[in-house]
């Protein structure tokens, strides 16, 4: 039984922020210190893992996010492809001093307790009232890991 979208918009799936060759050079560096230090201690697994890791890591950080979709209709949140629906969400809050404009969803799931949505085109306003009619509106705050990473541009 499909629902119209109440509400929706396109933004990227998380937030990027743009590197300089100041971070590629931070993390080459640690890197093969951090290798170096393994390989000198008799561990070159450790060592290999460390390399490839950054690797995978640098190749993660340099892609841009894709552009998804959002929706919000009567049942719940659409988000690219993933469906939230309002009996498995507890409450959300929109802050309205952080850029860009965002909207953390407090999950029930133990898992995955807060879903972050970033906002594009939108009001963030008009998004609030919308979410109003269907779940709690209750101050939460981003992780503080989620805010280190965004921080040093993950």
């Amino acid at each position: 039984m499909a629902t119209e979208p109440l509400v929706s918009w396109n933004a990227p799936e998380h937030f990027h922020a743009e590197k300089g060759s100041d971070w590629y050079w931070a993390v080459g560096i640690i890197t093969l210190a951090l290798a170096a230090v393994a390989f000198i201690l008799g561990n070159p697994i450790t060592g290999i893992f460390v390399l490839v890791a950054a690797v995978a890591l640098v190749l993660h950080a340099s892609k841009k996010p894709d552009v998804i979709y959002h929706e919000i209709n009567d049942r719940g949140i659409m988000v690219n492809k993933t469906f939230y629906p309002f009996l498995g969400l507890e409450s959300f809050w929109i802050p309205h001093n952080e850029l860009p404009p965002k909207m953390i969803v407090k999950s029930r799931k133990l898992l995955m307790p807060f879903i972050i949505i970033y906002i594009e085109e939108l009001d963030p306003e008009e998004i609030r009232e919308v979410m109003l009619h269907y779940i709690a509106e209750t101050e939460h705050r981003e992780h503080f890991l989620h805010k280190l990473f965004e921080r040093f541009g993950f």
